[in-house]
């Protein structure tokens, strides 16, 4: 995206790494998320039975 807008790529300031920490929260939340979800619908279906 930043050599998009002719911004420079491989250059770190106060954006880069507050973009950094934004995307770190967002994967930590978005895991925790999906771990909790999985592990809700893993138990509430029970045993398979076949």
């Amino acid at each position: 995206m930043p050599a998009n807008m002719g911004m420079p790529v491989f250059e770190w300031n106060d954006v880069t790494s507050s973009s950094l920490g934004a995307h770190l929260v967002f994967g930590l939340l978005a895991g925790v998320a999906f771990a909790s979800i999985a592990q809700t619908m893993g138990r509430s279906n029970g045993p398979a039975r076949g």
